[in-house]
């Protein structure tokens, strides 16, 4: 006996149970984790992607035989100028902000060093060095800030590039929106300023905190974005970037993937999705509340995050207390370089954390 399978009614299939699944609420995320465990460690939105866009990309899974539909990445990239008043030609569309961000990297790292704050975002780094690219880093300020004052001295001849991670990761502290606006304009005579606005949608103030004016008056800035973060499409690997049309240009040359077609979709779907934008931002602000509250009550006073994680000191071995934790089935990150006493706590779906409250607390006093 045969059984005849349609390729459309099993996708449809797969959607339908991805869409009941996210709009489940007893059901954990298993993003980024193994079954059974609570992943609160890569800085994910378990809420995302939308039913729209879970619908776009299932829509759009006949077109994948084709690499990223012109039509498609116009209309996607049409979306996002209007939105931030530049023309096409200022923009950029990468397999995940990463890639846009390793790009700059080369690109300017063939010109001089990179300048970077002692602890950020480094996802990137490693390929860079691999390429040859060298980078020099300037220590945090006390309070974990980034030191602008000592970035912009440390400008010199031999620098082409400076990366800002706006708001910080894994800090969470966002730069006051002029300020960064003031270094931008100073340094920009110099050299070139990367700014990593990944979780700028989470930020008190996101358009104060974006630097998107500054490209727009044709300043020497990029900026870079992702889809990963508020939009929860972190597996989907859509990123964009904006800049000077030269800058963008140059970028473009340096990007070794395409978009992936499914998250293209999925991502002109979510883009202007005001109420589910709204719905994740509330869910991530109630969630860092309920993390910051178990912190306090056990004595901790993590640093002020505008994102969707916080940074703490626990005051004691960040990597064995992640793997204590491991152990119970919440993951979370350990120790950075420099600084071992401090994790960082991403947020999870509400009922994931209230589980997270307990566990944090039973294995914070053993």
């Amino acid at each position: 006996m045969s059984i005849q399978f349609n390729r459309r009614d099993v996708v449809r299939g797969m959607v339908n149970g991805a869409v009941g699944l996210a709009l489940t609420p007893t059901v954990f995320s298993q993003i980024g984790a193994p079954a059974g465990k609570i992943a609160l460690r890569y800085n994910e939105n378990p809420y995302g992607p939308s039913t729209k866009a879970i619908q776009a990309a299932y829509e759009a899974v006949n077109e994948s035989a084709y690499y990223a539909p012109i039509p498609l990445q116009n209309s996607l990239l049409t979306m996002i100028a209007n939105k931030n008043k530049l023309s096409r030609e200022n923009l950029v569309l990468s397999s995940g902000s990463v890639e846009a961000l390793g790009a700059a990297f080369v690109a300017w790292g063939k010109k001089g060093q990179i300048l970077i704050p002692g602890l950020t975002f480094s996802d990137h780094f490693n390929y860079s060095r691999k390429m040859g690219i060298k980078m020099k880093s300037v220590p945090l300020k006390k309070d974990l800030s980034i030191d602008l004052e000592r970035m912009e001295a440390a400008v010199d001849d031999n620098v082409s590039l400076i990366y800002i991670c706006n708001p910080n990761n894994p800090t969470g502290l966002t730069l006051d929106g002029d300020e960064l606006r003031d270094f931008c304009r100073s340094v920009g005579g110099k050299a070139t300023v990367l700014v990593d606005e990944a979780y700028n949608e989470l930020t008190d103030n996101p358009t104060y905190t974006a630097m998107t004016d500054l490209v727009r008056d044709g300043e020497n800035v990029i900026v870079i974005r992702t889809f990963s973060k508020i939009f929860g499409m972190a597996g989907m690997r859509i990123g964009y970037g904006m800049a000077r049309p030269d800058h963008a240009k140059t970028i473009i040359g340096h990007l070794v993937n395409y978009p992936n077609v499914p998250g293209l979709a999925a991502a002109k779907a979510i883009y202007d999705d005001q109420k589910f934008i709204t719905f994740s931002r509330n869910k991530v602000l109630k969630g860092r509340n309920m993390v910051i509250d178990t912190l306090r009550t056990n004595g901790l006073e993590p640093l002020t995050s505008q994102t969707n994680f916080v940074y703490v000191d626990l005051g004691r071995d960040a990597s064995e207390f992640q793997r204590l934790m491991a152990e119970r089935n919440i993951l979370i990150r350990g120790a950075y370089d420099g600084y071992p006493t401090y994790s960082r706590i991403s947020m999870g779906r509400i009922e994931e954390l209230e589980i997270f409250q307990r566990v944090f607390t039973e294995v914070f006093n053993s």
